[in-house]
């Protein structure tokens, strides 16, 4: 069916894109730019169409961010069901590398927004709680259950004003990885390196899922 030409429709649907997604070791770069060309076309990675932007003069009005970040150690406590292989016969993951991981993402990785060519919000991962997903503990066994922030509707980033993204606007996100540099020696003597989460984010085989949402009014055209 062809549009409707004068007749829009506004609907709430967020868009994301997806810095990782997947299991082992990975290769994510630093100032790796989200809603950009990497990723069209596969609905796993993202629901953009249009690299940088909304497709058929489609507005936007952003009224949340969010950040999904998510987990899993694959490990002896991770079984497989049927004929699913034994995934953890190669993998080095534990839950404890797998807690790490979580807090040096969200405190290692900061987020910028940019429409046009300026920039209109930046900051880092935490603070943009993902808002949802299972939440809760279990003594079945060792695994834990962890998200960025409350897994609750209440828990999400509010923005004070609503991002306005009209007709043709290119958007991006890119995200900067910041090392823990070292301060000075350590009880024991000297400290090696500084502490890279881009590098700990890369060397974890285990699954891992990051992405970015835009949250808000969608306008487009009836069809």
């Amino acid at each position: 069916m062809s549009r409707l030409d004068g007749v829009r429709e506004v609907r709430h649907q967020p868009f994301y894109d997806t810095l990782v997604r997947g299991i082992g070791q990975s290769n994510v770069q630093n100032l790796f730019q989200l809603f950009g060309n990497a990723n069209i076309g596969n609905r796993a990675f993202t629901n953009l169409q249009i690299a940088g932007q909304f497709a058929s003069d489609q507005t936007y009005i952003v009224k949340v961010l969010r950040v999904l970040t998510w987990f899993r150690a694959i490990d002896a406590n991770f079984a497989a069901l049927g004929t699913l292989p034994a995934l953890n016969t190669n993998t080095q993951t534990t839950n404890s590398r797998m807690l790490d991981l979580y807090s040096l993402v969200a405190y290692g990785a900061y987020f910028n927004a940019i429409t046009g060519d300026k920039p209109i919000f930046s900051a880092p991962l935490w603070y943009a709680p993902q808002g949802g997903g299972p939440s809760g503990f279990t003594t079945e066994n060792s695994q834990s259950l962890a998200s960025n922030g409350e897994a609750s509707v209440q828990a999400i980033l509010k923005l004070g004003v609503d991002i306005h993204i009209p007709a043709r606007q290119n958007i991006a996100v890119t995200i900067e990885w910041f090392p823990f540099t070292r301060l000075g020696t350590g009880i024991g003597g000297a400290i090696a390196a500084d502490l890279s989460p881009l590098e700990y984010l890369n060397t974890y085989d285990g699954a891992k899922l990051i992405q970015f949402y835009l949250d808000g009014a969608q306008t487009r055209d009836v069809q």
